[in-house]
């Protein structure tokens, strides 16, 4: 344990209270740059630290990753400016949360009892490395009563729970394995009960005893990050695949399981694919395609690495093919192929006359070696067509390689392609929000397809009346700016099961379950506090005054679906044009419920 004074040496001490409970709490969070990765493998686990100042190297920075409520046991990153400043205001940093998941903090505060607390017990151990893995467990725990489950964050925190095991000898010598981990498998009962219930668990999460149990959830959860990466860029798709091949390595050579092999070589072998795209692909120039070559590279030689493992354990030959690729030796193995073609088409005839040759020894000895010869005949033929297809296959390479040549230049063009339909089914550039593509192709389908099993729902249209102004007076950035800014705190409008989009300019639409009734409420309440709000850029403040007109459907009686939709969209539109055309900052409300 360090000492206060030693505290101080690499760490601010912050007093946070707690958004849930509300009690202040004091932490230790280490100064900006104080510990910097070295040397990493290639799961991204810190093999030494450089720090500023000297005296640590014998401490773990991920004594300092989390911050835990000692009261309810709510716990955030130290690193993360939204959780140090939530307790200013709680009640927006809640609406993220489901009421059920925040109303078990504070039961477990005030009876002692749940998974939280259970948890937070163990950080009044002495034990360090014991702390630091219930504080971690806790962070997953807080992702997981988000209303929308951030799969990527607990990603990230089961990969550091897993670092904490491979790191125990290291940083945590005088820790007790055993005790620790039957310490933790107390804690999975309760866990297990009070975790929030969410549809997109991949696996249901769990406190991981061991960097293997750590490991196979981290990959679970970034597999299925890996799946909803549809808007991001190319390299980030491309780091997060090579993350995965790297943990699926690192399993594998605790497990020796052919099903981590598997996963890993299947990542490495789609890294290499999509590093040559990116290479081949003329539209992308500079640093992207540079590390897409260093990536190439490392990639390659892992996937050898990892190869060569699978052999030495006694693996199949045959779950090698395809799947770990020498992308950057391909005459290499083109000349080997013609190498094997030339020494299996020798005839088999030679071998059995040298068996025959030493006539010396009698009749007997030629008989034998004769009928040796004539048994050897017959399973050659077989080997012979099966040479001959390899050689025809080998003299249409010249002719392959050509067609390669011209897949490649379409696969050039299809992921251009494919970068457009991102955009387009993906997320606003701008705000992040997903667009109106989005809404009309993905959600509004959906809702009306389920109808009327969800029971009503609406369409509230929200016009921001100042940025035109805005722009005109300070510019377009200034306008983009204004816009981020905007759809920030628009977002916390949006209660639990909504969602805001960006439909174009300075309109936004968000769609949930409501009746005409609640619906007109909140959109009288929604105009009152747009009206009174404000966001600020660079130090100025833009009016957040908006028009708002919103739409409900109560009841189906078009039978098409898509007409629906589009009747839908349409008198939303007109709503939210009537508002502006009385001057802005006015609520509309469309009269009609069937469509």
């Amino acid at each position: 344990m360090l000492s206060e004074e030693e505290l101080t040496q690499i760490c601010r001490k912050y007093a946070i209270p707690c958004p849930f409970c509300e009690t202040e709490n004091e932490y230790h969070r280490l100064k900006r740059d104080m510990a910097r990765a070295a040397k990493m493998e290639g799961d991204g686990h810190p093999l030494t630290y450089k720090w500023k100042t000297p005296g640590f190297d014998s401490v773990d920075p991920l004594q300092f990753f989390m911050g835990a409520c000692g009261s309810c046991g709510f716990t955030g990153e130290l690193d993360d400016a939204d959780y140090r400043q939530a307790g200013k205001a709680p009640d927006l940093f809640r609406r993220d949360f489901g009421e059920a998941a925040i109303q078990a903090y504070k039961d477990g505060a005030s009876t002692g009892r749940g998974a939280a607390q259970s948890l937070l017990k163990r950080l009044a151990e002495p034990d360090v490395l014991m702390k630091t893995l219930a504080q971690i467990h806790l962070g997953i725990l807080a992702q997981c009563s988000r209303s929308r489950l951030p799969v990527g964050p607990i990603a990230r925190y089961y990969l550091r729970v897993a670092w904490l095991y491979r790191d125990r000898e290291r940083y945590y010598a005088d820790a007790d394995p055993e005790a620790i981990e039957a310490s933790l498998r107390k804690c999975r009962k309760g866990f297990k009960r009070d975790i929030p219930p969410h549809d997109d668990y991949p696996v249901t999460p769990t406190v991981a005893v061991d960097e293997i149990e750590a490991l196979k959830l981290s990959r679970a959860y970034f597999e299925r990050n890996y799946e909803l990466l549809k808007e991001a860029k190319v390299e980030d798709e491309l780091r997060l695949r090579l993350l995965l091949a790297e943990i699926g390595f690192r399993l594998y050579e605790l497990t020796s399981d052919s099903v981590d092999y598997k996963k890993a070589s299947t990542f490495f072998s789609g890294t290499i694919q999509q590093c040559l795209s990116i290479i081949s692909d003329k539209s992308i120039v500079g640093g992207a395609v540079n590390r897409a070559r260093e990536m190439l590279e490392k990639a390659g030689e892992r996937g050898r690495e990892l190869r060569a493992l699978h052999k030495e354990r006694g693996g199949d030959e045959a779950d090698n093919d395809e799947d770990v690729a020498d992308a950057k030796t391909p005459a290499k193995t083109k000349a080997k192929t013609k190498t094997k073609a030339k020494k299996a088409a020798q005839p088999p005839t030679e071998t059995a006359a040298k068996a025959s040759g030493n006539g010396k020894q009698g009749g007997a000895t030629g008989k034998k070696a004769a009928s040796v010869a004539k048994a050897a005949q017959e399973p050659a033929m077989e080997d012979d067509r099966s040479v001959s297809e390899r050689d025809k296959a080998t003299r249409q390479i010249s002719t392959l390689t050509q067609q390669v040549g011209d897949l490649k230049q379409r696969l050039v063009e299809l992921e251009e392609d494919n970068q457009k339909w991102r955009s387009l089914i993906g997320r606003d550039a701008l705000t992040g929000l997903p667009n109106r593509i989005a809404l009309l192709s993905i959600q509004m389908p959906k809702i009306i397809r389920a109808f009327p099993e969800g029971g009503p729902f609406t369409c509230i249209a929200i016009g921001l009346d100042q940025v035109a102004k805005v722009n005109l007076e300070h510019g377009w950035t200034m306008g983009d700016r204004m816009l981020k800014a905007s759809a920030k705190g628009l977002r916390k409008f949006c209660t639990e099961g909504e969602e805001l989009y960006r439909m174009d300019g300075a309109t936004f639409v968000i769609t949930g379950r409501m009746d005409g009734n609640a619906a007109r409420q909140r959109v009288s309440e929604m105009r009152r506090a747009l009206g009174g709000s404000s966001v600020r850029v660079e130090e100025t403040a833009m009016p957040l005054a908006s028009s708002l007109g919103a739409v409900t459907v109560e009841q189906k009686v078009t039978t098409s679906d898509k007409e629906v939709m589009n009747a839908v969209y349409a008198a939303l539109l007109r709503t939210l044009y009537k508002a502006k055309e009385q001057g802005g900052n006015r609520a509309e409300i469309h009269g009609i419920t069937r469509f």
